[in-house]
């Protein structure tokens, strides 16, 4: 009998994908029964920012944050096995072996399961390359001090966060991605490194700490966030510190790539940065049998979109990509978008319309997915080897965008929990009020959710009343005074207390189109009581009552 060809084609392709012979099988441990370590003595195991964070936002240590028994771990290696990462929040290791040497563990009363997840790779050469250059102080100058960026920063009005001092200064970010190739001969990126913003790098896939190698995504992403070339190209968060982790693998796509990308957030987590972005996704691999389905896809199955909610939960503003499938055949967001509690971000183009690519959420699914949007549609990154931009395509770059001002935000708002701000954020979206899995709640307006969450931290001069009466918000760090009509020239404050003693005189001068912006500084420290501010612009002069 003659076998016909589609046949033994299906019966080659499964014998293929049976015959891979993985080296990193995940073995997964019972319990964590008998650890050293306590949530009484987090210090063992989290460090002083990562413990700070937790306390800011009232979140308890719990048994999640317990590292894994040492005494499971010295067992794998005394049988020989080399281990190529261990989570802690998944309570396993990734185990380097075959697939019938690692089965050999299944004997040991503290693993439940062993399943193939991927391949070992090698460090790669060329450690010590830096490429070719333009080494010049200078660039062409737009009228605008955003230059080519200027869309992508107004439209979440974020220029108004960067004229008050909310850069990103004191917030740490990590940054999840595929690799920083040609980086160092990027110049958007001088100020990260003369002011030594760029504080660590980590590649979880080939265990080492040199990522300028595999991708050329990760420098484009860290781009939108960390580019300082005033009226030129300037990110959304430029004075913020940064921490670049490799976790995709370049070689080819296995799960292996989630549970890296778990083992870095938790590294993230234990040394105390407060928000993430992971221009990634995964729905589909190479190994068929590895594929999500679309069931999977609820915000509570696959291993990245479990390690997601976790780290938010811990109090990290994870923020995700929504994925660039929304005209594919797949259509939908990946994992770890659905997660519950993280910011999945879509895309736009420049005028807020939705990019055809950019990824739908689940129309059966109880949350709105995507949450938010920015622009991806043609997003400007810094070119490599010259002091100039360039475009790219992708939710990729819209995440990272908006990533950055939620940094820049957080910073004007250390007291508010990063599960407020996001739903502060979907407040002000510009379609909060009818909000749809194409679009979310749309672009946010982060000076508005400055504004509320400030609580009287702003005063807004744009009103044709020369006496303003307002109750100022006595825990603020500082006072703003806002003014966005005046074309060009000086903008003046005299502060005074109740008895008529003179307490700040300052001013400032403004360009044509820029926001108007003067602060009082450590607001917090003046006593309650009654002031009179005196704001000087043009031919107008306001008189404001403070009431704190």
């Amino acid at each position: 009998m003659q076998v016909p060809v589609l046949l033994l084609f299906m019966f080659f392709s499964l014998s293929l994908y049976a015959q891979r012979d993985y080296d990193i099988h995940w073995v997964q441990f019972k319990t964590k029964q008998g650890t050293p370590f306590s949530v009484f003595h987090p210090q063992d195991f989290l460090s002083e920012r990562a413990i700070a964070r937790r306390a800011r936002q009232g979140i308890k240590i719990d048994s999640l944050d317990l590292p894994v028994n040492p005494a499971y771990v010295k067992a794998i290696k005394d049988a020989g096995f080399g281990i190529h990462l261990i989570s802690k929040w998944m309570n396993g290791a990734a185990v380097i072996g075959s697939a019938k040497e690692v089965a050999k563990l299944k004997d040991k009363d503290f693993v439940s399961s062993i399943r193939p997840i991927g391949f070992v790779r090698d460090g790669g050469p060329g450690h010590n390359y830096i490429g070719k250059r333009e080494y010049q102080n200078s660039w062409d100058k737009d009228d605008d001090y955003y230059g080519d960026s200027r869309n992508q920063i107004k439209m979440l009005n974020g220029h108004f966060l960067h004229k008050m001092g909310f850069r990103g200064q004191g917030m740490h970010l990590a940054v999840l991605d595929g690799g920083w190739t040609e980086m160092r001969e990027t110049p958007a990126f001088d100020s990260l490194y003369a002011k030594k913003q760029l504080v660590f790098t980590r590649d979880f896939v080939q265990n080492d700490e040199y990522v300028y190698e595999g991708s050329d995504h990760g420098r484009d992403v860290l781009s939108c966030m960390a580019a300082n070339l005033p009226y030129l190209f300037v990110g959304t968060s430029p004075d913020a510190y940064y921490y670049l982790f490799k976790t995709e693998d370049d070689g080819g796509e296995y799960i292996v790539e989630e549970y890296n990308w778990a083992a870095a957030m938790e590294f993230a987590d234990s040394i105390g940065v407060e928000l993430i972005n992971s221009s990634l996704g995964y729905s589909d691999f190479d190994d068929d049998e590895m594929d999500h389905t679309y069931r999977e896809m609820d915000g509570n199955t696959t291993v990245i979109t479990r390690a997601a909610d976790i780290a938010a939960g811990r109090g990290i503003m994870v923020v995700t990509s929504a994925g660039n499938e929304g005209d594919s055949k797949w259509h939908y967001i990946s994992v770890p978008g659905d997660a519950d509690s993280v910011m999945t971000v879509g895309a736009v183009d420049r005028d807020a319309y939705h990019a055809k690519f950019s990824s739908y959420g689940f129309e059966k699914h109880y949350q709105i997915k995507p949450n938010l949007m920015a622009r991806g549609h043609m997003a400007i990154v810094a070119a490599v080897g010259s002091y100039n931009t360039r475009y790219n395509f992708g939710t990729s770059f819209s995440s990272p965008i908006l990533a950055g001002m939620t940094a820049s935000l957080w910073q004007g708002l250390p007291d508010v929990s990063n599960m407020e701000l996001l739903r502060a954020m979907e407040k002000y979206g510009n379609r909060a009020d009818k909000p749809d899995f194409q679009y979310g709640y749309g672009a946010p307006d982060v000076y508005a959710v400055y504004k509320e969450l400030s609580k009287g931290a702003v005063v807004e001069l744009n009103t044709k009343a020369s006496y303003i009466y307002h109750p100022a918000n006595p825990y603020a760090k500082q006072l703003n005074f806002v003014e966005d009509n005046t074309v060009y020239g000086t903008l003046e404050l005299e502060l005074y207390d109740a008895f008529g003693k003179l307490l700040v005189r300052k001013t400032v001068e403004r360009k044509d189109g820029d926001v108007g912006h003067i602060g009082v500084l450590n607001w917090e420290a003046y006593p309650a009581g009654t002031y009179i501010a005196y704001l000087k612009f043009g031919f107008e002069t306001k008189r404001v009552l403070l009431v704190k």
